[in-house]
């Protein structure tokens, strides 16, 4: 099986399109990074790994199945300092329709949520959002 390994360009696009929401905007400012900053102000988003395997249809169609992972981190004791982002960010991306350079968004839809003590800082809450996206040229 052949593809094309379109998993940086639904990065960038995923990061736009989170940057973009008013949902997480509301709740996370301007800061959705790829990368993060030294010290970041919190609340904030980090959209960080990505596997990718190759995916063929029928003809000449090839891409990618890309697994995603968006990370929350927010200031707080308790889980619910980072639900609210955590569902703003589920709601922006479940089944949205990217524009993805080089391709097309065949499919994105959210895997889970996971909810994790950050143990390099204390009271900060990290929500690992996964996503499962179908990506094609």
């Amino acid at each position: 099986m052949s593809g094309r390994d379109l998993s940086g360009p639904l990065r960038r696009a995923v990061v736009a399109a989170l940057q973009a929401d008013p949902g997480v905007a509301a709740l996370a400012g301007g800061r959705v990074y790829d990368h993060v900053p030294a010290a970041p102000a919190y609340p904030f988003l980090r959209c960080t790994t990505t596997i990718a395997s190759p995916w063929e249809a029928t003809g000449s169609v090839q891409g990618s199945l890309i697994r995603l992972q968006v990370d929350a981190f927010a200031k707080g004791y308790g889980r619910a300092s980072a639900e609210p982002l955590a569902a703003a960010t589920v709601a922006a991306l479940d089944e949205a329709d990217l524009a993805v350079p080089d391709g097309s968004l065949v499919s994105l839809q959210w895997r889970q949520t996971r909810m994790l003590d950050d143990p390099a800082e204390q009271g900060v809450v990290h929500a690992v959002i996964e996503f499962d996206a179908i990506a094609a040229s």
